[in-house]
């Protein structure tokens, strides 16, 4: 077999699959809503968009919605940097703190801390256009993670909480508690009659 036989007959790489839902905010509806980081300063979304004289005003390195509840993701200006900041790979280095969640997920037993780590999957990119009209037309595009799958929990979303001084990344599961119990400790809070306490909790194996 020839050298181009070898290369035809290769599967070819797998490539990521998200799901992608589009969504709009009017910031001449919903004012002061969005924040934008541009070149180590914060504008609200309106200012931006009356500052800008052409398009390269209008490139930012993130920018968010104030008051979310519950708190997502910031918005990346592509689709690979949102992936890439999620994951940790990079961060926009825009003189901002940057939290990420990785690209596995660990429980962690709330009595004996073994623990179980597993791949965390992203499952659904959120694509926003944030639009101004007043006094012309003008849009800034961003990208976030809002939804991520793991083989134990199934589907959840990335949020985060503050820590006394620090942001911490948070993930939250569809069907399941945010607590986490160990197989070996379920069954020695049951032998001692307190079994009832487990179903607060996420059971897993650990590794």
């Amino acid at each position: 077999m020839g050298i181009l036989d070898f290369l035809k007959s290769k599967a070819p790489s797998e490539e990521p699959t998200y799901e992608i839902i589009e969504t709009q905010l009017s910031v001449n509806e919903r004012r002061y809503k969005v924040r934008v980081r541009r070149a180590g300063r914060e504008f609200y979304a309106e200012d931006l968009f009356q500052e800008a004289q052409d398009p390269e005003d209008l490139k930012f390195s993130r920018f968010f919605i104030l008051d979310e509840t519950p708190a997502l993701p910031q918005f990346a200006p592509s689709l690979q940097e949102a992936v890439d900041w999620f994951t940790g790979r990079k961060d926009p280095k825009d003189g901002y703190n940057t939290i990420w969640w990785g690209d596995k997920v660990t429980f962690t037993c709330a009595v004996c801390q073994a623990k179980r780590t597993v791949p965390l999957q992203i499952s659904k990119m959120e694509r926003l256009t944030v639009v101004g009209t007043i006094p012309v037309h003008r849009e800034i595009v961003g990208w976030r993670v809002v939804e991520v799958e793991s083989e134990l929990t199934g589907k959840g979303f990335p949020t985060k909480k503050l820590d006394v001084y620090r942001t911490l990344p948070v993930l939250k599961w569809d069907k399941f508690p945010n607590q986490y119990l160990c197989r070996n400790c379920v069954q020695k809070l049951t032998d001692a009659g307190r079994g009832a306490e487990v179903a607060e909790y996420f059971v897993f194996d650990p590794d």
